[in-house]
């Protein structure tokens, strides 16, 4: 009988014998963590920093040079150089200035927005007069809930009634912070003066304008100070409503009569004068939407505001519907991700019931729900809530615990089964462990580590899965040295008839496989190590050749579809309103036409703005809002999900721009069913000092792009404006002592209009504004008949004091750090090329050369492809410090330089195996599938230490030889590496199989581990031996050569 040591002192013992413990710590990981993760809060995807302020200031009427020129410019200049910012970008275009201010990693946004505050305020006579305050704002996306739909056929007056009382509705929720309408134009008063009014009276808008000011008034006046206390003197005379500012006195005339402002205007009390349409399903519609932050719950919020609905009754002639839950995409991917983790947890325990005993297979199966309920417990305090990427992060690790939980509980029983169940052979079974497997699952986090450094958005979106990892695998390793080994130290086999002969019967197949197959293989590829090592090169070879040849692409973003079709147009500026109207109508019509060719249960809605666009963006990032422009629409289909609907929506889209054709004169026209909110495939910006020369390298550039057959939609940011007159001083105009700034003040007062007041009414602010009525804003006739006053008051027409020279600007000016620039962009056919390959194309032919064929031209990628290229540069520079941090951790367990190379040689191994998976199953590779050979690494590099360090102890322990040694480790280490990879590769196989078109997304992870994980432990098996022994011959060799010099 073996002598029995004395009770183990340390933590692993304590908890080996204390069966109380062990049961109150499991419970406490369980129930802790089940009651954590009810508490946590749900969305889609992450809520992203942008990292940007911007300044945006508004300049009614101003054209693009003049905002240039007044506005960003100088914005610009003063917040350059400030401590923090990395680039400074902006866009001068009609009425409104936008300067973006990028920053840099790691800097306190808060502090560096207080100096670009400070920067703004010390501009001097800024900003220019007519423009507005700037509003300086850090950016910060918020999370879609869920989008309530009004509609009526009734005046907009009701229709924005009943919109604003559901927003009331919705605001007085607990759950509801964050309301607001989307496609509602501002209120206006409008006070119009005809040209023949102003004539009759001798009036002018100016005129007018002050009485206004003088009469609608909220003033203050001080105070009385009497015996019976004081008095406030005031003057509240300020009207808020249209109708109380008809009896506003004008003039009062020499006869005692009173000129009132009805007398001379029309006062309309409605909304601001632009053209635009919002329709759904064909009826003039608002949406109203409900955001969260970061810290709320989407769920309970949805709930919420679904009871409220269920309940409300909206004003007669009024109908609201929900447009768009965004919980039921999040419960969909959320449920999607939940079912397959579970069928695959299922599937690895059955499996695990057939290989091992009942009770071995319960506690490895067990790990699991420790490792990830406890690891819940520090979700929140790590910032870490319930998404899709950190149940992607789950589904990550599940293998790798399954993998862990399988070399410590295997190594147990085999103790048992050699030396009898007892305390001693269970803390020897963990003991002969405990080192690879804390060090592999140490390498595992270092692994995943460096993605908490990598920056920008991409570091956002994955951020949490390295923590999700690490928190998992710390748990992961209290189970397996503390819980699993007290259950398996005592008691009986828990396999009864007929499990238990079924198990007998497995396990003499599994270890007739060892001894009659894998051993001699291995024997084999020891003994011919030079064709095993050139095996597993040519693995390489192969899965580097099907990069290389394109079979197996690269696209970083994988396609993920979304549950709308968006479609955009765009039309020159300046193009009629009616125009737009026409060609929104007929991509509408093109809508209903394809739904019906589809059976009609295809579509289950369409909205359409016309004179605006909706920016609708999903994913991280993503981002909601609508701007006012005559020449644009937007047209939004939402899907039936499935079954209901059979075509895919990316399908649909293309049908539905077939089915659309070419529309005449349009600018833009795009159509896009994808869920996240990216930019175009190819983006450079070029910038030159002379314009001639950047507009001549823009076309170069766009006629590069139309020569690579993979690329369409080709544009470029450069747009000409709408037509415009130049006003000038004739002669006449300066001798009767007129400026420029005289006649630019008054046809601004004319035509764009003279804001005297801006009222709060409700929730509102609304402008009131003089200016002629729209039927004398609608010809150059108009123009030409408008009065001057002259400064001795006397009025004269503009033609006899100013000449007038059509022209025309640019649409919009962008500045990248000073340097105007021009954007050119363009989409890739995937199905002919991945944008990877076409930047990289247009790079080597075009970029090189376009410099030298225009001197002093400066050109730089940018958008999505430079924010790629940067995430991939910080993502490989990471991962060379944590391969280094690899290294080192190996090598101070196997004490040997050489070891750790020949356990790191399984990682390349197992992602040859993983791009070979993808080109037999047909899938790209993705920055998704690059997170699964990332766990795949993990899951290799362990089962690759516990076989070396085997190999180890048994040189150092027995007289075997290396050849015998290391057929040996492989014997005992086989049960355990074949455990490891049916699981891994059974937990995934019903993601591989999953047919919604939501899992797309997620299948390319699926793929390299389950593909990887089945070649890489074939050829651990057989390639680690051959690399074991082949540094030993070289050793030996290098020994036998130091020898013969010292000899002689």
């Amino acid at each position: 009988m073996l002598n029995q040591p004395a009770p183990e002192t340390g933590l692993i013992g304590y908890f080996c014998q204390n069966s109380v413990a062990v049961n109150l710590l499991m419970f406490f990981l369980l129930i802790g963590g089940l009651i954590a993760g009810v508490r946590l809060t749900a969305q889609v995807f992450p809520t992203i920093d942008p990292g940007i302020i911007s300044i945006t200031v508004p300049y009614p009427g101003a054209t693009p040079s003049e905002v240039e020129e007044g506005i960003t410019r100088r914005v610009e200049e003063a917040v350059a150089n400030i401590d923090g910012v990395d680039r400074v970008v902006s866009n001068a275009s009609e009425n409104v200035g936008i300067v973006t201010v990028e920053l840099k990693d790691f800097v306190d946004a808060m502090e560096v927005r207080t100096d670009v505050e400070a920067a703004v305020e010390r501009l001097s006579q800024f900003p220019p007069e007519d423009a507005e305050q700037p509003e300086i704002e850090r950016a910060q996306t918020v999370s879609d809930v869920i989008t309530l739909v009004v509609s009526s056929q009734s005046d907009a007056k009701t229709l924005r009634t009943a919109a604003e009382q559901l927003e009331q509705s919705l605001l007085a929720l607990p759950s509801v912070t964050l309301v607001s309408l989307m496609g509602a134009v501002d209120y206006e008063i409008a006070i119009e003066v005809n040209e023949e009014n102003l004539r009759r009276y001798g009036l002018s808008i100016d005129q007018i304008a002050a009485a206004i000011q003088r009469s609608s008034i909220n003033l203050a006046s001080g105070e009385l100070r009497t015996e019976a206390g004081d008095l406030l003197l005031r003057t509240n005379k300020k009207r808020v409503e249209g109708s109380a500012f008809a009896d506003i006195v004008v003039r009062a005339n020499s006869d005692g009569t009173l000129l009132r402002l009805d007398d001379v205007a029309t006062i309309k009390d409605g909304f601001a004068d632009v053209d635009v349409i919002n329709l759904f399903n064909g009826q003039p519609s608002l949406f109203v939407k409900v955001q969260k932050s970061e810290s709320e719950d989407a769920l309970s919020i949805a709930a919420d505001v679904k009871a409220l609905f269920k309940d409300y009754t909206p004003i007669t002639g009024v109908t609201v519907g929900i447009w768009d839950d965004e919980t039921d995409i999040l419960q969909q991917r959320l449920s999607l991700l939940t079912r397959n983790g579970v069928l695959g947890f299922a599937l690895v325990f059955l499996f695990l019931v057939v290989m091992l005993d009942l009770r071995l297979a319960t506690w490895v199966a067990m790990g699991v729900p420790i490792s990830f309920l406890g690891a819940f417990l520090f979700f929140d305090a790590f910032g870490v809530n319930i998404n899709m990427i950190s149940l992607f992060g789950l589904i990550i690790v599940l293998g790798i615990v399954v993998d862990d939980a399988v070399v410590v509980g295997e190594n147990i029983i085999s103790e048992h089964e050699k030396n009898g169940q007892s305390f001693a052979s269970t803390m020897r079974g963990v003991r002969d462990v405990l080192s690879p497997v804390t060090i592999g699952v140490l390498t595992t986090m270092a692994a995943f580590a460096p993605l908490l450094f990598v920056t920008g958005t991409f570091g956002q979106i994955l951020g949490s899965v390295p923590i999700v990892v690490i928190l998992v695998l710390s748990i992961s390793l209290l189970e397996v040295f503390f819980i699993m080994p007290a259950h398996l130290s005592h008691g009986r086999a828990w396999s009864r008839w007929p499990l238990a002969p079924m198990q007998d019967f497995v396990a003499a197949k599994v270890a007739k496989f060892r001894d009659e197959l894998l051993v001699p293989l291995v024997r084999l590829a020891i003994r011919r190590y030079k064709t095993t090592l050139a095996f597993g090169m040519l693995m390489l070879v192969i899965a580097g050749t099907l990069l290389g040849v394109g079979a197996v692409r690269f696209i970083f973003f994988p396609y993920l579809e979304s549950d709308t079709i968006r479609a955009s147009l765009e039309f020159p500026v300046g193009t009629p309103f009616a125009t737009t109207q026409a060609a929104a109508e007929r991509i509408v019509a093109s809508a209903y036409r394809l739904n019906d060719a589809v059976g009609g249960t295809s579509f289950e809605s369409v909205s359409v703005t016309i004179g605006g666009r909706t920016n609708s963006g999903g994913g991280p990032g993503g981002s909601e809002g609508i701007s006012i422009a005559s020449h644009v629409a937007s047209v939004e289909v939402q899907l039936n999900s499935e079954p209901l609907r059979t075509l895919s929506a990316q399908v649909l889209e293309r049908r539905w721009r077939q089915e659309t054709g070419p529309i005449a004169g349009v600018e833009k026209l795009t159509f896009s069913a994808t869920f996240f909110s990216s930019g175009p495939d190819l983006e450079y910006e070029l910038s030159h000092q002379d314009d001639a020369t950047l507009f001549a390298a823009v076309d170069a550039l766009k006629n590069a792009y139309a020569e690579d057959p993979a690329v369409y939609d080709i544009q470029d940011s450069f747009a000409i404006g709408k037509r415009q007159y130049d006003v000038e001083l004739t002669n006449a105009g300066e001798a009767a002592g007129l400026t420029a700034t005289d006649i630019a003040r008054q046809l601004r007062n004319n035509f764009f209009g003279r804001e005297v007041q801006r009222i709060q009414r409700g929730r509102s602010e609304l402008k009131v504004m003089v200016r002629y009525p729209r039927d004398q804003r609608e010809s150059t006739s108009d123009l030409y008949n408008a009065r001057i006053s002259l400064p001795d008051g006397t009025l004269t027409p503009l033609a006899t004091v100013a000449r007038l020279t059509e022209s025309r600007s640019f649409s919009s000016i962008r500045r990248v750090d000073g340097r105007r620039i021009v954007s050119v962009t363009g989409e890739v056919d995937t199905e002919l090329a991945t944008p990877t390959e076409a930047n990289s194309r247009i790079a080597k032919r075009i970029l090189a050369e376009l410099p030298r064929q225009f001197p002093g031209l400066q050109i730089a990628q940018a958008g999505e492809g430079r924010d790629q290229s940067e995430d991939l540069n910080s993502i490989f520079r990471m991962l060379g410090v944590a391969m280094a941090l690899i290294v080192c951790l190996i090598a101070s367990l196997l004490r040997s330089y050489t070891q750790p190379l020949v356990i790191l040689s399984s990682i390349p191994l197992g992602s040859a195996g993983a791009i070979i998976g993808h080109y037999l199953l047909g899938y790209d590779l993705s920055f998704i599938s690059i997170f699964g050979m990332v766990a795949l690494s993990g899951v290799v590099v362990n089962d690759s230490l516990v076989l070396i360090d085997r190999y180890n102890r048994l040189r150092k322990e027995t007289n075997m030889t290396v050849e015998e040694a290391i057929v040996e480790a492989c014997r005992r280490r086989f049960r355990a590496i074949f455990l490891t990879t049916a699981t891994t590769a059974l937990g995934l196989t019903p993601m591989l199989f999953e047919t919604s078109t939501q899992a797309q997304f997620l299948i390319p992870m699926a793929v390299s581990l389950a593909t990887g994980i089945v070649f890489a432990s074939f050829l651990i098996l057989l390639v680690l031996p051959a690399l074991v022994v082949t540094l030993e011959k070289l050793r030996r060799t290098a020994n036998l050569k130091v020898g013969a010099e010292a000899t002689a």
